[in-house]
């Protein structure tokens, strides 16, 4: 008998193959539901109703602290989205800023304090600059329970150390044209208005040698989002996992077979397959736990570092045992 499942993932070219059907899990059948990411996210938060899903990776760690039954969840070691938010960083021109490390002692707008791309941009500042998360003023533009920290509890109790206003909605990018704050990623899928000539790009060239000498330091490029899946299914039916891994590592082949962009970390209009391959290899995509466990460990020290998390976090602990040696 298929293993009848209920799914999400925002879209995504190394998923599609999947989503589409060209891809199928053995022994099971997947019924997908689509939706931008934080809103996905916030769903889980809230409902925890599918079966496997895409998660942010800092948000799964503070949960991890900060547990609940509706959040009991394993990781399927599956990473098919890069934390490159942070290369649409806008900067007031009035700031100062012309580069990253300009950044320190700054007012900095943010969707979510907790969210992945706000963790892997600051401890990209640290490793470039030496620049800690306490050393910028943080604003945070999502609102009620659309703000994951919110749902985790971090207005009511925030992270020591750590300075973070709470702004109204569509104040971010408005206090970024005023000079209200120094620098944001855009909150709310707000256009950024560049007409006035007060905001301009911190990367002029869409982060390419950010992440190229972030990667040379490290080794990695920073990971996004996992995948995961509910504890229950797992202990339930042992053999989900493998068949899950399997097939999303069959679907991001079948997607580079169907467009070379699809390896691609930069938009293809930002930039160029071969430069990128050069840079990050052609497959800058690795599932598995070994390819990505040095990513893992560090996303934990970051959540450390920015006051979101105080445990030591064991990456191995909250992988699929079946998948602990991929």
């Amino acid at each position: 008998m298929t293993l009848q499942l209920r799914g999400t993932f925002s879209p995504n070219p190394r998923v599609a193959p999947l989503v589409d059907g060209t891809i199928q899990p053995k022994g099971i059948e997947i019924t997908w539901e689509g939706g931008q990411a934080g809103d996905l996210h916030s769903m889980h938060l809230r409902d925890s109703a599918h079966d496997v899903f895409e998660f942010s990776i800092s948000n799964f760690i503070v949960t991890r602290q900060r547990p609940k039954d509706l959040w009991d969840w394993v990781m399927i070691p599956v990473f098919a989205s890069k934390a490159t938010l942070g290369l649409n960083t806008w900067v007031n021109t009035g700031a100062g800023i012309e580069s990253g490390a300009d950044l320190k002692g700054k007012r900095f707008g943010i969707p979510d304090y907790t969210m992945t791309a706000g963790l892997w941009f600051r401890a990209q500042l640290d490793v470039l600059w030496g620049i800690r998360s306490q050393e910028i003023d943080w604003y945070i533009g999502r609102q009620g329970e659309e703000s994951h920290g919110r749902q985790m509890g971090f207005e009511a109790n925030p992270p020591k150390g750590v300075t973070l206003h709470w702004t109204g909605a569509g104040d971010v990018n408005r206090m970024l044209q005023t000079g209200e704050l120094d620098a944001s990623f855009p909150a709310g899928g707000t256009v950024i208005d560049t007409s006035t000539g007060k905001v301009a790009r911190l990367f002029p060239d869409g982060g390419r040698r950010f992440m190229a000498d972030f990667r040379q330091k490290t080794g990695f490029l920073p990971v996004n989002h996992a995948v995961l899946v509910q504890r229950r299914l797992v202990e339930r039916e042992r053999w989900v996992p493998e068949a899950l891994f399997e097939a999303f590592e069959a679907a991001k082949q079948e997607a580079y077979r169907r467009d070379r962009a699809s390896a691609g970390v930069f938009r293809e209009e930002n930039g160029d397959m071969d430069w990128q391959a050069s840079a990050f290899g052609v497959d800058p995509f690795p599932y598995g736990l070994a390819a990505n466990k040095a990513m893992l460990d560090m996303a934990a020290r970051q959540s450390n570092l920015d006051g979101l998390t105080t445990d030591r976090w064991d990456v191995e602990q909250f992988v699929a045992e079946s998948l602990r040696d991929t």
